[in-house]
């Protein structure tokens, strides 16, 4: 209960500073601090950020299952499979400042075919599901170990093709651990700083960085309401999880 007070306090604080005139000096109501300042990426940047976070755990669940299975549930490659787990954990050991750092320095190099994609959303997107790879990638791993192997051996001897099985066994039964990867990279990708603080552009700002601005600009009423949308969204994103997560039993326990 000591914990749950002392979080809900700091949450407590983000709402007195966004809805009064300027804190503390002037504690009168206002809502006037959800109106953005067009400076520092306005209501737009919010948009943005919900715009990445929601392309981010897409590609990011679809990517991270698919080399999950590749290495959990293919035979062959033995020491490729090595490999290919220990670069997946990588990701866990590097700051995200070295990310971003090191997105500056592959991409926005004009020899580089790939430079299209500097200061667009996608390298944005790229930096963030390999910055949050390691633990949905544990995540999936985890889950698909819990399969009985004899579902390939079976698909196999039966001469089914394995993104069959993938499709209507695999996926369906790793369900649960699916949406929660998805909801790991969305609620990260919002709220993240430390690499995208380096790769963000003028004409695409998010909320994360946008708060920051406001605050140094001593706007910190609006930078209160723009944490507030943030957290809002986050916990919406958690409540229908959770929803998700007894729908997808109660389907299960009835098939």
């Amino acid at each position: 209960m000591v914990v749950t007070a002392c979080f809900l306090i700091l949450i407590a604080s983000l709402f007195v500073g966004a809805f009064t005139e300027f804190y503390p000096f002037n504690m009168g109501f206002t809502f006037k601090n959800f109106t953005f300042n067009e400076t520092a990426g306005g209501i737009g940047s919010f948009y943005n950020s919900l715009k990445m976070a929601g392309l981010s755990a897409v590609f990011g669940t679809v990517f991270v299952f698919i080399y999950a299975y590749l290495i959990e549930k293919t035979g062959g490659f033995g020491t490729l499979r090595k490999y290919g787990k220990f670069l997946s954990l990588l990701p866990m050991a590097l700051p995200g400042m070295v990310i971003g750092l090191s997105f500056i320095f592959f991409f926005n190099s004009p020899s580089n075919p790939l430079h299209f994609i500097y200061g667009t959303i996608i390298i944005l997107i790229l930096a963030n599901i390999l910055h949050f790879f390691s633990v949905p990638f544990l995540t999936a791993s985890a889950c698909l170990k819990k399969l009985d192997k004899e579902y390939e051996s079976v698909s196999d001897s039966m001469n089914v093709p394995r993104w069959k099985t993938l499709m209507k066994v695999s996926i369906p039964l790793s369900m649960p651990a699916i949406l929660e990867i998805f909801m790991y990279f969305f609620v990260n990708s919002m709220v993240t700083v430390s690499a995208v603080v380096f790769l963000f552009s003028s004409r695409f700002r998010i909320a994360s960085i946008a708060i920051t601005h406001m605050e140094e600009a001593g706007s910190i009423g609006q930078a209160a309401a723009m944490s507030l949308l943030i957290l809002g969204i986050n916990i919406l994103v958690r409540v229908l999880y959770e929803v998700s997560i007894k729908l997808v039993r109660r389907s299960s326990l009835r098939t």
